[in-house]
C-alpha cells in the first residue's frame, strides 16, 4: 500500500552505489565512456515519481546526472542505450528492497559550456551564413554538392574532409567550426548513425541547439535519422528547391540575410534575383544597415533591378524597402532601361 510518509533508503546509499557503479565500469576498457559519465557526473535523485502497489509496493526513483560539456559531448546519439544501461546496471547493485530506479536521465552542466567567443579560429569559414555538414567520409562528394547548392544563395558551408587547413589540427578545426557554426546539418546516409565522430558531431549540435538555439537539420539520404534526431522532420534532397526550404528555415538569422543580399549582388540572371528576392520578403527583422545594403545591389547589378518580378505592382522590392524603414523610398528612372532606389525628397 502507498505510505506517503515512507522513509527512502535510496538517497543514504546512492554515493557507494556510484562508486561502485564506477569501479565496475574502470575494469572494462571498453566501458570507458561509461566511466567517465559515472567518474564526471553530479548525482541527483527525484524521490517518488512512481509507485506500483504489486507483490507489496515498489517506490520508483529518478536518477538525474549532470556532467560537464566536454564529457556529453561522448554520448552522440546512443544517449538513451546508455541512460538505459546505467539504470539497470544501478538496480543491479542497488538491490534495494521496494525501491528501483524507474529512469535515468544524463544533462549537460550549462556552466561548463566553453565560451565560443574565446579562442574560437573562425578562418575556415568564408563571408555568409554558416553551416556545418556532417557526413561520413565515404560521402564527402554529396556532401561537397550540398555545399555548392547552398554557395549559391551566399551561405558558406564546412565540409571537414575539404575545408581543413593540412597546416592546422584537425580535430580543433572541427571543434571551432561547431562552436562557430549558424547551423547543423547531418546526411543521414546508410551507416551514419553508426560512425564514432558523426556521433559526437550530433552530440555537440545537440548541445548547440539546447543552449544556443543552434538549428539542426537532417537529410534522409539512405536511412532515417535516430536518438536526438530523431523527433526532428527529416528532408529529402531536391537541389534547389530543398536549398530554398533549408534557406526558408534559417531567415531570419542576421546572416542569413546578409547571404541573401550578397546571392542578389552576385545574381546574373532574373529568375535567380526572384527566387532569392522571394526568400528575402519573409524576414520579419531586417535591419536598417541591410535595407541600404538591399538598396546598393539593386541600383548596380541589372539582373535584380531589371527583374520583373522584383519590380512588379504588388510585391514589389519597394514594397518591401518601405515597409521594413521608417524612411521611405522611390523608383527614379534614370534611362537607358534603368532605374534606381533613391530616398524621397
Amino acid at each position: 500500500m502507498y505510505n506517503m510518509n515512507q522513509k527512502f533508503i535510496y538517497p543514504s546509499r546512492l554515493t557507494i552505489i556510484m562508486r561502485t557503479l564506477l569501479a565496475r565500469y574502470s575494469s572494462k576498457p571498453e566501458l570507458s565512456a561509461l566511466k567517465e559519465i559515472i567518474e564526471k557526473a553530479k548525482s541527483e535523485l527525484e524521490l517518488n515519481v512512481d509507485y506500483d502497489d504489486y507483490d507489496g509496493g515498489i517506490y520508483y526513483h529518478k536518477l538525474i546526472l549532470t556532467v560537464p560539456f566536454e564529457t556529453y559531448k561522448l554520448i552522440g546519439i546512443s544517449s538513451k542505450t546508455i541512460e538505459n544501461t546505467i539504470q539497470q546496471d544501478i538496480n543491479d547493485i542497488g538491490k534495494i528492497s521496494g525501491e528501483e530506479i524507474c529512469c535515468v536521465s544524463i544533462l549537460v552542466n550549462e556552466a561548463s559550456f566553453p565560451n565560443e567567443k574565446k579562442n574560437v579560429d573562425e578562418s575556415m569559414w568564408e563571408e555568409g551564413f554558416r553551416v556545418f555538414i556532417s557526413h561520413k567520409v565515404e560521402d564527402k562528394s554529396k556532401a561537397t554538392e550540398l555545399k555548392k547548392s547552398l554557395a549559391k544563395y551566399g551561405i558558406t558551408a564546412f565540409v571537414a574532409h575539404e575545408d581543413i587547413d593540412t597546416n592546422k589540427e584537425w580535430l580543433a578545426t572541427i571543434e571551432n567550426a561547431l562552436l562557430s557554426m549558424d547551423a547543423f546539418v547531418a546526411l543521414i546516409t546508410k551507416g551514419y548513425n553508426e560512425k564514432f565522430w558523426t556521433q559526437q558531431e550530433i552530440g555537440f549540435a545537440y548541445c548547440m541547439n539546447k543552449l544556443k538555439g543552434t538549428p539542426f537539420v537532417s537529410i534522409r539520404m539512405g536511412d532515417d535519422p535516430k536518438g536526438f534526431f530523431g523527433h526532428v522532420q527529416a528532408y529529402s534532397p531536391h537541389t534547389d528547391s530543398y536549398a530554398d526550404s533549408l534557406c526558408e528555415q534559417w531567415i531570419n538569422h542576421p546572416r542569413m540575410i546578409d547571404s541573401l543580399i550578397v546571392a542578389l549582388k552576385k545574381s546574373e540572371c532574373f529568375s535567380d534575383s526572384a527566387r532569392y528576392f522571394e526568400l528575402l520578403k519573409r524576414t520579419t527583422n531586417i535591419t536598417e544597415l541591410q535595407i541600404k545594403n538591399l538598396i546598393a545591389v539593386y541600383n548596380k547589378n541589372e539582373s535584380v533591378y531589371r527583374c520583373f518580378k522584383m519590380n512588379g505592382q504588388a510585391g514589389s522590392v519597394l514594397d518591401f524597402i518601405n515597409g521594413k524603414t521608417s524612411e521611405k523610398y522611390e523608383i527614379k528612372w534614370i534611362g537607358n532601361g534603368k532605374n534606381q532606389i533613391v530616398a524621397k525628397t
